[in-house]
């Protein structure tokens, strides 16, 4: 509520449950009474905007008159939220305005532009195409443009195909490119959230361009308006802001559309051809920028950049492409279309070589002079490369070498470099002075705008790996107390870098870190206190929000009555926000850590009892599911079933039992495996871009001996403890529903469950478990697999490899050893499921269905059976909840397996199924 109450601009109306519902001898019971109920609701009052209260579930009269009583003679406060204009996708969104500028477009996903998705997309790789858009959300593009148009092809059809994958897919938001109406129309209802559409013009009269706007108005969103008319495209300044203004009154006045939606791009023309019309191009392009924004400051803008540099050297592009866009930058530029990686931060181009771009982009040479200039200049000058030595690279220190790549975001160079050197540097030196300071001076340049945000996180990576590379030799000290900290980027950012150095750094100090990861709400921070009772919490942050972020966190931890010691940190913190604004607010100590190793520090206090905050003295002040379309399933009555004539086979006990294996029938287990799913899938030795023989070397060379020397582990160590838990039941169908009677419905033996029909109640059921039908025909659901009119037999398993393995899981983790830990994992996962095929094989032989497979639990036959065995949370039965019924029958808490609050299982190496006996019981999806 809060949240709206700063971002809705109109009235808000709660309506709260009387507390969160509990189970109570199997009924609902809300637990808030009608004072405290009416208490809690008066707190919303204190948020702007909040006009109407009221109750939902388990409120009655009573609260409601509570209600009335406590607040009926006070007045709501007027909304006074503002919504930040953003762009979104269905998991993220990106402010339209950036700060610092500009919102950077990855243009790679053009079928025009890019070979590599062009080639894809003709091949109808759709999926395929992704692989170019997650290497753009990689380098750091905040928006993605798509654009399929490619002569010969329906781009309709391509469109939908690309816009459905990507809009599950990336998290980015979406630019759906094209110059036909029906396309942007079919792209527009693939997105969900608010994309922008690229592009509208008056080209082609206002027709064209009323249906463009009517599209952007209907779907919400945003605008690139490019300046060409009935004329032509608009070249000098004069021209791109009376075509500009045009657009603007067209949009704003006849169609709604909102100033700050609206993106101009104001076109800029190839300083490559030498033509006296295009000399001032770069000029033009510019002013007409600046100007733009003085007259609409709320209006956005763009630029297809490389067109500034068409014709041109493809060695010499990069350094006018992103000298011009320094200075579009400067003159207002709000959004770029561009490819991130081509893109030289201005602090690597040299002064000589800023000089002869600026001479040609404002033409400060007669005639063509400045682009002959150019042209010899870069005529033997390669594009930037970070991985070129030179003299001068050479002539440096190690210490210098260590802080240059760091800045290049060199990761390849790096590693190399720091193992030689920190037999000369202390590796604590290495971290704590050379490569902490070389940050700064990267968060200076950033600050400054010399250096752009996907450089910096290029940086950023460098960091984290060379870190991650010293660790071993970073100094340790053993604790005989496990000091905690429980540490997390605060709600709303995404930051991660310096949140991961704290963990580094602190873990290989002795403490221990509970990393909860990015965008942390404060109920977890407060969930994971109870849970582990840490020493301390960490929050960090990048953005000047988050500051505000974590002052909110504070007053909810003194709300709660929590006063243990925190940790605050981050590039936009300040001292004396702490100060002013934060310990007023919290009873508890409060460390401001300017860098990890001040962490270090504070972390060494607590444990020591020693609450002193100061860490720097007086002086020391700083700075997806896939949308689908809505499908209309036949009446049950309508529906073909599958064939009755089957006969239901007579179980040899109703309820549950437990399988126990002897000693050698654990060792069986292995041979229950499916080892080339285990070896591929689970473990990653896949055979791409190996020859049959290679990989059947590797194989007997590497994985088998490992996959041996496990297994014998397990074996002799008897981490393998396996639980097998199965069970039948008398069973009926009802259209989506499968009922659960008890064992001893109307039957003295599981043998009578062929006599003719009983009287069944439905109201009499011990359990149900309600299934979705397939959205296609035959409209399957599993329950369809039972008699409707009589009873059936049902049976459910559940399984474990036991809780040893996830406790010598964290063994392995904690010291370090990744490989082992990963294959241990896998393998623990896979017995489980070897569990789960032998149990299903005990069935098939109680059952009688097990012809052509051996009649013996060891005889292993993975497939091609009678029947089928269904997991909650897959394809056929997605809803995870069905594990709470099949755990009231099973009883598996009894064995130590138990159900989350999201109906996972745990041990994780444990899953359960329900087993249908049908033969035309297959794998399918809803």
């Amino acid at each position: 509520v809060k949240t709206l109450s700063e971002i809705w601009g109109k009235p808000i109306s709660v309506h709260a449950n009387a507390g969160l519902p509990q189970n109570r001898g199997g009924y609902t019971y809300y637990p808030m009474g009608p004072n405290e109920f009416a208490d809690k609701q008066e707190e919303f009052l204190k948020y702007d905007g909040v006009s109407f209260l009221g109750g939902c579930c388990g409120t009655t009269p009573q609260h409601i008159r509570a209600l009335v009583n406590r607040v009926s003679s006070l007045s709501p406060k007027v909304p006074s939220g503002k919504q930040e204009n953003a762009l979104a996708s269905l998991f993220s969104s990106v402010p339209l305005m950036q700060k610092p500028a500009p919102l950077l477009i990855g243009e790679r996903s053009n079928a025009t532009g890019s070979k590599a998705f062009r080639e894809l997309l003709l091949s109808e790789d759709y999926e395929g195409t992704l692989s170019v858009a997650q290497q753009q959300v990689r380098v750091g593009a905040h928006v993605l443009d798509v654009s399929v148009g490619f002569a010969g092809r329906d781009e309709t059809k391509d469109m939908k195909s690309v816009m459905d994958l990507y809009a599950q897919k990336i998290a980015l938001p979406l630019m759906p490119d094209s110059t036909q109406t029906a396309a942007l129309e079919r792209a527009l209802k693939c997105i969900g959230g608010k994309p922008i559409i690229n592009s509208v013009n008056l080209e082609d009269g206002i027709d064209k361009f009323n249906a463009v706007c009517s599209l952007a108005k209907k779907f919400g969103a945003a605008l690139v308006c490019l300046t060409i008319d009935e004329i032509g495209m608009a070249k000098t300044v004069e021209r791109k802001l009376e075509v500009a203004e045009r657009i603007y009154e067209l949009a704003t006045k006849e169609h709604g559309i909102k100033p700050e939606d609206l993106v101009f791009d104001l076109l800029t023309f190839t300083l490559g051809s030498g033509d006296e019309e295009y000399l001032d191009a770069g000029i033009n392009t510019i002013e007409a920028i600046r100007e733009l924004r003085r007259r609409h400051p709320e209006v956005g803008t763009t630029l297809g950049l490389s067109n500034i540099s068409f014709g041109l050297d493809k060695d010499a592009r990069p350094y006018l492409n992103s000298m011009f866009l320094h200075h579009c930058i400067e003159a207002g530029l709000t959004t770029v279309i561009i490819n991130v990686q081509h893109i030289i931060p201005i602090n690597k181009i040299s002064k000589e070589d800023q000089e002869i771009c600026d001479n040609l982009i404002f033409n400060k040479k007669p005639k063509a002079a400045s682009l002959f200039e150019f042209i010899e200049h870069f005529s033997t000058k390669e594009a930037v490369d970070n991985n070129a030595v030179d003299e001068a690279y050479l002539a440096m220190s190690d210490e210098e070498k260590i802080a240059k790549l760091l800045m290049d975001g060199d990761k390849e160079r790096m590693i190399p470099l720091v193992e030689e050197a920190r037999h000369k540097i202390e590796p604590q030196i290495i971290v704590d002075e050379i490569l902490i300071n070389a940050m700064k001076v990267v968060g200076e340049l950033f600050g400054s705008g010399q250096m752009q945000l996907p450089f910096v996180l290029q940086s950023a990576e460098t960091m984290k790996k060379t870190v991650d590379y010293l660790n071993p030799y970073l100094p340790k000290i053993d604790k005989k107390v496990d000091t905690t900290l429980i540490l997390g980027t605060v709600k709303g950012d995404v930051h991660d870098v310096g949140k991961n150095l704290v963990d580094i750094i602190l873990s290989n100090n002795g403490f221990k870190v509970i990393n909860l990861g990015i965008k942390v709400e404060i109920d977890s921070f407060i969930k994971t206190l109870k849970e582990s009772n840490a020493s301390a919490i960490g929050m960090s942050g990048l953005l000047v929000k988050s500051t505000q972020v974590m002052k909110e966190n504070l007053e909810a931890l003194q709300k709660e009555g929590i006063k243990i010691p925190v940790l605050l940190g981050g590039a936009a913190l300040t001292r004396s926000f702490i100060d002013d604004f934060c310990r007023p607010f919290y009873d508890g100590p409060i460390f401001y850590c300017k860098d990890a190793f001040d962490g270090v520090t504070a972390m060494s206090r607590i444990e020591a009892k020693n609450f002193d905050t100061d860490l720097h003295g007086k002086d020391g002040e700083e700075k997806i599911v896939k949308i689908k379309e809505e499908v209309v399933i036949p009446p049950f009555s309508e529906l073909k079933m599958p064939s009755r004539d089957v006969k239901v086979p007579t179980p040899p006990f109703w309820g549950r039992r437990e399988l126990k294996l002897n000693p050698s029938q654990i060792e069986m287990a292995f041979e229950w495996i499916n080892h080339k799913l285990l070896f591929k899938s689970r473990w990653g030795y896949s055979s791409k871009g190996m020859s049959k023989e290679e990989y059947e070397k590797q194989l007997e060379e590497v994985v088998w001996p490992a996959y041996e020397k496990l297994k014998k582990r397990f074996i002799e160590e008897k981490l393998f403890e396996p639980t097998i838990l199965y069970g039948y039941w008398p069973c009926r169908s009802d259209d989506n529903t499968l009922l659960i009677f008890d064992e001893s419905e109307g039957y003295n033996s599981p043998s009578e469950i062929n006599k003719e029909p009983l009287d069944m109640v439905i109201g009499r059921a011990k359990e149900q478990f309600t299934f979705p039908r397939q959205s296609k025909e035959p409209h399957r659901a599993l329950s369809d697999f039972f008699h409707r009119d009589r009873h059936d037999v049902v049976a459910f398993t559940c399984v474990s490899a036991g809780s040893k393995l996830s406790d010598a899981e964290r063994e392995i983790y904690d010291r370090g050893d990744y490989t082992e830990y990963y294959q241990f994992h896998g393998l623990g996962v896979e017995l489980a499921e070897a569990l789960a095929e032998i149990a299903h094989k005990q069935i098939r032989l109680d059952l009688n269905i097990s012809e052509g497979e051996g009649n013996r639990l060891n005889d292993v036959k993975m497939n091609l059976y009678q029947g089928s065995r269904y997991s909650f949370g897959y394809a056929a039965c997605p809803n995870l909840e069905l594990n709470r019924p099949l755990f009231n029958l099973l009883k598996p808490e009894e064995f130590g397996i138990e159900l989350s609050e999201t109906f996972q299982i745990h041990p994780e190496q444990s899953t359960s199924a329900l087993v249908v006996y049908h033969p035309n019981a297959t794998y399918y999806n809803v």
